[in-house]
């Protein structure tokens, strides 16, 4: 008897249908936004909240958030990012980004991912990932793996951008390649999240033997909270998931309900929540609850229970009475009403043709005793139902007192389509929203929602194929993408855009993305700027690759390249001179080199540049350069080192200078030129 529903109205060809596919959000650093076309406001998200299509997600000026969609799409959304959903199926996900930066994976082997933008769209196949930044004056699409294609919309024209290769850049009229680079912070973050489920795929234990493949990233969390056991039920032995909670608890208890697509859906708030509030089914035996994982298919040696693979808001019957509304969760084969169909075969979609037709009898559900009852009050105004159910009362009560409806509405709760708290996911306030300037893109992508129709994988993938394939004119420069903050308090939202000061700024880093292209293209202005920046100079691996191309022939004349490369950087900040700085800064401007030591005039006039050219191998020497003061401090040490070169030089042009000698010195100074002439010829 408690099995069994009386109803009037018959199930619907629900199970011929194909499931709906619904995101949800399973990550959010700082604050995520959703959009309520209801009420033509915005909404804070929360980890867990479901999205589909029509559904638009805004993150904060300092928000991220991690988004995963059961047909193999995983998003990645960076700050300022808006993102909306054109469609979900199977084997196909649609979205539009209007603004900001997201990464995309495709790890289906079936799925096509499509990513519009105002400058064209973006094809990702199977296995691969590639970031989408969307800006006001153009766009940037960067293969992180694999290969995919852009369409860019004004010529109609396809390129396909390899990973590892130059990205491509696009604005409202041409085309351009980018380096390929992806920001570097924002690459940072994602690989923190690819660690995360790399460590977690690491507890999938006996969960995944039991999951879905689709659900199979989520064993983690069944792992983690709870264990397996085998319960006989419907006369056989089958395995049920236990969590491990508090005495008393029960299903659909922690976390709260919200208005989504009209049907009250749940949002929960622990870590298990997700996948056993949305698939599968509760059962109640042993004074435990079980949860039953959904099947696609029976397998021998798994006694599982058979529950559809079917995504749903919130598997409960509603009851209500007086000032006081409750829920009871669903057993296994009792019907679900909603005004959405979700799939399954227990499934009626309610309208307002049907609705009154509908008599539901609150006897007749299995679980009545278990039904999780509170004020009306408390309905959309708390986070978890813990400490305001209603304790004090007992199922015959329920059973006496108490009346059955198919979905929630005005006669459940007194003027529940007034009540602006029903679309919200927590009571949480935020004190900032975006400008409505973006509902205009939200507008135009509605209206291609509704008047579009329903699209295969296989047939967008052969028209992508069809589009002829465009060539990159390399002398074209587009210009990178600058994203403006739509972000203002929210007291702002409606005050006209001339008024209020929307900062812009490129989505890329400057600190991050024009590093690796300083490092990628030698420079003269990079290679020139180093000696300004003392940490540049302690780099020998980028700066001498960087360098050397200035001035090829002078840096090629001592034969080693490398050690000229190495003195290039430290000359400069004592000479000022970035080019041809080994043979030319001596002669030129030596006083800048000698001031700090003890110059003497010998120095400068004529053993600075011979031993240049003459010696080679004294580059090794005088690389002291790389350090400053080496090069300031060793008159001394220059005359160890070069002693007939430096000494006898300054003797030969300085002594015809000296004064007359007297008579009595001539034979010195005779027995001196023979010594000089002597030391003269062994010099040269």
């Amino acid at each position: 008897m408690f099995l069994i529903a009386v109803v009037t109205v018959p199930p619907s060809s629900a199970a011929d249908d194909p499931a709906m596919v619904v995101g949800r959000v399973f990550y959010i650093k700082g604050d995520l936004l959703r959009y309520v076309p209801e009420e033509n406001d915005w909404v804070a998200v929360v980890r867990d909240a479901p999205f589909g299509t029509e559904d638009t997600l805004f993150s904060g000026s300092r928000g991220m958030a991690e988004l995963i969609i059961p047909n193999g799409t995983w998003i990645r959304i960076g700050n300022s990012t808006q993102i909306q959903v054109i469609a979900f199926d199977p084997d196909l996900s649609e979205m539009d980004v209007a603004s900001g930066v997201a990464r995309f994976y495709n790890k289906s082997s079936n799925t096509v991912v499509k990513v519009r933008s105002p400058f064209g769209y973006v094809i990702a196949y199977p296995d691969t990932v590639f970031d989408f930044y969307v800006g006001e004056n153009s766009v940037e699409v960067v293969a992180i793996r694999g290969t995919v294609d852009f369409v860019h919309a004004e010529t109609d024209t396809r390129y396909d951008v390899p990973a590892g290769s130059p990205s491509i850049l696009a604005d409202q009229r041409q085309i351009s390649s980018g380096e390929g680079i992806a920001d570097p912070d924002w690459n940072r973050w994602n690989a923190l999240r690819e660690n995360f489920w790399a460590t977690k795929a690491r507890v999938r234990g006996r969960s995944a033997e039991y999951l879905p493949p689709s659900l199979q990233d989520e064993a983690y969390a069944l792992e983690e909270n709870g264990r397996w056991e085998s319960v006989p039920y419907e006369g056989t032995s089958r395995w049920f998931w236990r969590p491990r909670v508090a005495a008393g608890w029960s299903p659909f208890t922690v976390g709260r309900w919200t208005d989504w697509y009209g049907d009250q859906t749940w949002i929960p708030a622990e870590p298990f929540g997700y996948v056993t509030h949305h698939y599968g089914n509760w059962v109640y035996m042993r004074n435990y609850w079980y949860w039953a994982p959904p099947v696609l298919s029976v397998r021998v040696g798994f006694p599982l229970l058979v529950v559809g693979f079917y995504w749903y808001p919130g598997r409960v019957s509603w009851i209500h009475t007086g000032t006081y509304v409750g829920w009871v969760p669903l057993a296994p084969r009792e019907t679900y009403y909603s005004y959405h169909n979700w799939g399954g075969p227990h499934a009626v979609v309610v309208s307002n043709v049907n609705i009154n037709r509908i008599n539901v009898n609150v006897r007749n559900y299995a679980y009545v005793n278990r039904a999780i009852v509170v004020k009306q009050n408390n309905f959309y105004g708390v986070n978890n139902y813990t400490k305001v159910r209603v304790t004090n009362i007992n199922p015959t009560a329920i059973i006496n007192s108490y009346r059955a409806a198919p979905v929630v509405n005005n006669t459940v709760i007194n003027n529940y389509t007034t009540i602006k708290q029903r679309y919200n996911y927590t009571t949480v306030k935020f004190n900032e929203k975006p400008h409505n300037t973006v509902i205009n893109r939200i507008q135009q992508n509605k209206r291609i929602i509704r008047e579009g129709k329903k699209e295969k994988a296989s047939v967008v993938q052969q028209q992508v194929k069809n589009i002829p394939e465009g060539r990159v004119n390399r002398e074209v420069q587009v210009e990178a993408p600058k994203a403006t903050n739509y972000i203002v308090p929210a007291g702002e939202v409606n005050r006209p855009k001339s008024e209020i000061i929307l900062q812009q700024r490129e989505i890329k880093s400057p600190g991050g993305a024009v590093k690796p292209q300083q490092q990628a293209q030698p420079a003269a202005g990079p290679a020139r700027a180093s000696p300004a920046t003392p940490p540049q100079s302690g780099q020998p691996a980028v700066r001498p690759e960087r360098v050397a191309p200035v001035k090829p022939n002078q840096q090629e004349k001592p034969g080693k390249p490398t050690q000229t490369e190495r003195v290039i950087p430290a000359k400069p900040p004592q000479s000022g001179q970035p080019a041809a700085r080994p043979e030319r800064v001596a002669p030129v401007k030596p006083s800048q080199q000698e001031k700090p030591g003890q110059p003497t005039g010998t120095e400068r006039v004529s053993p600075a540049k011979p031993p240049q050219p003459a010696q080679p191998a004294a580059r090794p020497e005088r690389a002291a350069p790389v350090k400053p003061q080496e090069t300031i401090k060793p008159p001394e040490k220059k005359e160890a080192e070069k002693p007939r070169d430096q000494r006898l030089a300054p003797k030969q042009i300085e002594k015809p200078k000296e004064p007359r000698p007297s008579e009595k010195n001539v034979e010195k100074r005779r027995e001196r030129k023979d010594l000089d002439e002597e030391e003269g010829k062994t010099r040269k």
